[in-house]
């Protein structure tokens, strides 16, 4: 078991909460290791005390964009010594059915308290109480073309948890379902025929005793699966949503050249984009806008040239401070809306949920890397002025990115990491000294500001930084 769940269960047991795993008991030690999805039910009457000791624990909620249920949540937490991810499935009503709409809402407190195993870390259905409730599932699951699709995906695991009972059955009557120990004998011995029609049937005629613990009627269920079909489809083609955490988070990611800012972003993007939505943005260099790709396409084409002469001549792009010329100035302010644009962006995924990863972020310092580039000076003219006073303004409209973890390494450390970087264009040592001279002392838009020694082996920095931004107490 890891640590993060035996804390969550010792927190839970200590403060009296009722819970148990209810179902897949068969895999329960995988999932404990933090494989697959850890079935577990809290009677509704625990469910806010639940939701605060999760949430003490380390513990986020997150929603499904395809499969939200009533009663049903999922919570993730981060075991910080194994560096992995743990998902449980709560449910606070046992909400059951048919894998996609879950149709039956059933009172199975009182049974499932009557049938508890309190003898582990984690309380448990004992064996009769197994059985019953795999029966009972397996029966709503079936019955219908689409419901049999989707067990079938994942006949594997049923088959499985069935055959994991070693042939040892009991069952115990839910008189609460109207279920008598002669209709379970009925259900294990059609189950185990090969007869679909037999099963079709009395799975039929099963739902129809259990019609008054329909959440839907038979009409709003048929258009239900129709929708949730609709939705799933375009989920897996087109908007590809996995988890969505309540709330998301925007983080970003910022440091000199050299401090492994690129490497680290990718990084937590493949470890977090695993389980919840996530997207990674680039504030440094952010696209292009419709209003502002024609005359950033031009500059672009400038610079690229200018650095082809220069490099040609023999000479490096270090130079003393010269007069800003009004094109560098209307770049800088398009550059400016280009950010803002993006960071708006950020802010509204963050929102719907989403982690949003930005590689580099705005700061306010005129001159430093990522911040207002045109310095005041009066005695220039009116569009200058312009200028300087929209880039300000459009800065300082810029919200702050909720984490900032800046990396921070000794200039060596940078140069040594930029002559290993495969990279067309890159900076040169003389370039790295300056940006290293002045953007020292380099702040930015961030709300809990981190500095992070990135001298440190990468898989220590990624660690530190993950849980750093997931147990963080400011994250809401």
């Amino acid at each position: 078991m890891l640590q993060v769940f035996h804390n969550l269960f010792t927190a839970l047991h200590s403060e009296n909460v009722i819970f148990c795993n209810w179902k897949s008991h068969h895999s329960i030690e995988q999932h404990l290791n933090g494989d697959g999805d850890l079935d577990i039910y809290v009677p509704i009457r625990f469910k806010a005390q639940f939701e605060e000791i999760a949430t003490r624990e380390g513990f986020r909620r997150a929603i499904s964009y395809q499969a939200a249920h009533d009663c049903i949540e999922h919570y993730f937490g981060l075991d910080q010594t194994a560096s992995k991810f743990v998902h449980i499935h709560v449910y606070f009503k046992i909400i059951t059915g048919e894998h996609a709409s879950k149709n039956y809402d059933l009172p199975l407190e009182k049974y499932i308290l009557e049938n508890l195993d309190s003898s582990s870390h984690l309380p448990k259905i004992n064996i009769a109480g197994q059985h019953t409730i795999f029966l009972i599932r397996y029966f709503l699951k079936i019955g219908s073309v689409y419901g049999l699709f989707q067990y079938w995906r994942e006949l594997d695991k049923y088959s499985n948890e069935w055959d994991s009972y070693n042939n040892i059955f009991d069952y115990d009557a839910i008189l609460e379902l109207g279920i008598s120990n002669n209709a379970l004998n009925e259900m294990h011995k059609i189950y185990e025929s090969s007869d679909l029609l037999k099963k079709l049937s009395l799975s039929l005629k099963f739902k129809r005793q259990l019609k008054g613990l329909r959440r839907r009627s038979y009409l709003h269920h048929q258009i239900f699966k129709i929708q949730n079909l609709i939705l799933r489809l375009f989920n897996r083609f087109i908007v590809k949503k996995k988890k969505i955490l309540i709330p998301g988070v925007l983080v970003a990611i910022c440091g000199l050249d050299g401090s492994g800012k690129s490497s680290l972003v990718s990084a937590l993007q493949t470890n977090f984009s695993e389980n919840f939505s996530t997207k990674v943005l680039h504030l440094g260099r952010p696209k292009s806008t419709i209003f502002t790709f024609f005359f950033n396409s031009l500059v672009l084409m400038y610079s690229f040239f200018k650095r082809v002469k220069v490099t040609q001549a023999g000479m490096n792009l270090v130079t003393p401070s010269k007069k800003i010329s009004l094109i560098y100035a209307i770049r800088s302010v398009l550059l400016a809306y280009d950010r803002k644009s993006l960071s708006d962006k950020a802010h509204n995924l963050s929102r719907d949920g989403y982690i949003v990863i930005c590689d580099r972020y705005p700061g306010l310092e005129i001159g430093k890397m990522d911040s207002p580039r045109i310095p005041e000076i009066e005695s220039r003219g009116l569009l200058y002025q312009f200028c300087y006073n929209l880039e300000q303004k459009l800065y300082s409209s810029i919200k702050q990115a909720k984490f900032v973890f800046q990396l921070s390494v000794p200039l060596e450390v940078a140069i040594h990491r930029n002559n290993l970087r495969n990279k067309f264009g890159k900076e040169t040592e003389d370039e790295l000294r300056e940006r290293f001279s002045v953007n020292s002392e380099a702040k930015f838009l961030g709300e809990n500001y981190h500095i992070i020694d990135a001298s440190a082996s990468f898989d220590i920095v990624q660690k530190e930084v993950t849980d750093k931004l997931w147990y963080s107490k400011n994250w809401s």
